[in-house]
């Protein structure tokens, strides 16, 4: 019987029997997706994860790939019934990764179903609002640095974009949306790239 007494032996364990199945019934499963077994916020992982998680979401379709981990788990589990040791190791397993906050365990939920919504990795939601309230504050911050750098100019192009018939924050909202924009961009990627990835590198570390 494997042994299951961390979190990485749990994952290790789990997704090599879904490889298996998967080989076992020609189910096409790709590094990347094979890799997206292992994801965590919190809990250890593969190195550059990341960036795996990134070129997942670019490239794959997360209903389609949860159906398919689903289908392939619950297949699994139907067999090992017949195996009263596997069984054991399995649940101990799952048990073990429930612990933490990993993305196999929606998956291994037996009231998971995988139709209509997907549900995303956990930081994806995070990385959205934390955007958001940064852009929203960084606006009016730029406006600020603007009116003080251009004073009087600023609230001519104002008017000009605006076409005199509508009020000046709207328009100075879009001037300032677009220079953040410009501003920013490549930044707030690394930022996160920065943020994660040493959140990585502690939870890999203990």
């Amino acid at each position: 019987m494997q042994s299951i007494g961390s979190v990485r032996e749990s994952k290790d364990y789990l997704a090599g029997r879904i490889a298996e199945e998967a080989k076992r019934e020609k189910v096409p499963l790709s590094e990347i997706e094979r890799k997206m077994l292992y994801f965590s916020e919190t809990d250890w992982t593969l190195p550059g994860m990341l960036e795996i998680n990134f070129e997942f979401e670019r490239d794959y379709d997360g209903n389609e790939y949860e159906r398919k981990i689903a289908g392939l788990i619950r297949n699994i589990e139907a067999r090992d019934v017949d195996d009263e040791q596997e069984q054991r190791t399995w649940d101990r397993a799952v048990e073990k990764l429930r612990e933490g906050d990993n993305y196999l365990s929606i998956m291994l939920n037996p009231s998971f179903t995988p139709e209509g919504e997907t549900v995303r990795p956990p930081h994806d939601r995070l990385k959205l609002w934390l955007t958001a309230f940064g852009f929203v504050f960084g606006i009016f911050g730029l406006l600020g640095l603007l009116n003080w750098a251009f004073g009087p100019k600023l609230w001519d192009l104002e008017d000009w974009l605006s076409d005199h018939h509508a009020g000046r924050l709207p328009g100075l909202l879009f001037i300032a949306a677009i220079a953040l924009y410009w501003l920013t961009k490549p930044k707030i990627s690394a930022a996160f790239d920065r943020l994660f990835n040493r959140k990585k590198t502690d939870s890999s570390a203990g």
